[in-house]
């Protein structure tokens, strides 16, 4: 006679893998479909621009014709064909190539000719787009690309910039109101910062690649999620309380591979108790990343009592697997001259500016531009 529970747990152990099963292939047919919807959206604005250069519209004839376009296809094929819909089709096939199989051009019901054929056979190809050297999108990253991701990254001008975004979206799986978020503070700039000329390359053709402690820390970081105002009197207690309040969002502005361990960790010398803020740990690094909250400006007793605290946990704390542990004085604001100084040599410690607010662009593109001048700068 059969045990009735042994039964019972085979039954939902059966329940559990069809569960994984459908999981899995929904989650493949919703990649699937919108792979496909991207190539479909990059091959009509391949058709839009050759029948443009076909017949040599003028500017002011184009954008009637997009609108009645837009009007003729609403009309066959409901939403999605709006103007300015089209002018990013347009916009998609010009500043991108793509080499991918899809067949799902139909006619007459049967699949006639794939679209990755069509591409690679059609000698149409126009002059303005061979010109512009157009990046290609691999078959990778374009799978995890959805067409709202397209339309963040068209709106990114420049091509080291939107390059970066790119891989960072595929390999992070960034959602679309995630991978906003960091445009819009300016994630690559911030990284740019921090980076010589060679690391400048490396990040628009890799992305963030985190090998020192340098690498996975930004300057500076931004805090617009925690709803401080600038204007208003606050301690350090309510910056690390709202960090608290909003840890997922700060972890995921600390960058690749830092988790959580303590907020005001303890450490006791002969009756004597000090508090360390934040303690993460970086598996990428592999060490731990202590974290001193300041209101105001960077000073040097902020590097000797983050000293104290990385010997205690190097002695106490990390096991033989830990790389030393690292060190970040999060301020409100800093001279770069005076943590030039006080932190020359030092590889372990590290002084870093918070903001409140989405960061200027103007400026922080200024700053990226000194940076990048002092590069050219050092070769000569």
């Amino acid at each position: 006679m059969k045990n009735p529970k042994t039964t019972k747990l085979n039954d939902s152990q059966l329940i559990s893998k069809i569960g994984e099963i459908l999981t899995i292939a929904r989650e493949h047919t919703v990649q699937t479909v919108n792979t496909i919807l991207v190539k479909t959206y990059w091959e009509i604005g391949r058709e839009i621009v050759e029948h443009e250069l076909g017949g040599k519209t003028r500017a002011e004839y184009g954008k009637e014709f997009l609108k009645n376009l837009a009007k003729e296809l609403t009309k066959l094929y409901g939403k999605g064909f709006t103007q300015s819909n089209l002018r990013r089709m347009r916009q998609f096939y010009l500043t991108y190539q793509i080499r991918a199989t899809l067949s799902h051009k139909l006619e007459k019901d049967e699949i006639s000719q794939t679209l990755s054929a069509k591409l690679e056979t059609n000698e149409k190809l126009s002059t303005e787009s061979r010109e512009l050297n157009k990046p290609i999108l691999s078959e990778k990253v374009l799978s995890r690309l959805s067409w709202s991701h397209i339309c963040l990254l068209l709106a990114v001008s420049d091509k080291d910039a939107r390059s970066f975004y790119e891989i960072e979206i595929a390999s992070n799986r960034w959602s679309v109101r995630e991978a906003k978020r960091q445009i819009e503070s300016m994630l690559f700039e911030r990284l740019v910062l921090s980076k010589n000329k060679k690391g400048l390359k490396q990040l628009s053709e890799k992305g963030q690649i985190i090998e020192t402690p340098e690498d996975a820390l930004k300057d500076p970081y931004v805090l617009e999620f925690l709803g401080l105002n600038e204007k208003n009197e606050w301690l350090e207690s309510d910056l690390e309380k709202a960090l608290m309040n909003h840890l997922q969002k700060f972890i995921m502005e600390l960058g690749k591979g830092f988790m959580f361990v303590a907020r005001q960790h303890r450490i006791s010398i002969n009756n004597e108790h000090y508090h360390i803020d934040l303690v993460f740990y970086n598996k990428i690094l592999r060490s731990y990343v202590l974290i001193d909250l300041k209101t105001g400006k960077f000073d040097h007793s902020d590097y000797g009592q983050m000293k104290f605290y990385l010997n205690y946990f190097k002695e106490e704390m990390c096991d033989d697997a830990d790389n030393e542990p690292i060190g970040i004085v999060l301020c409100y604001d800093k001279d770069d001259t005076f943590v030039e100084y006080v932190l020359k040599d030092e590889k372990k410690i590290f002084a870093k500016k918070y903001l409140l607010t989405l960061p200027d662009k103007k400026l922080l593109m200024a700053e990226v531009e000194k940076t990048i001048e002092k590069f050219e700068s050092e070769q000569k």
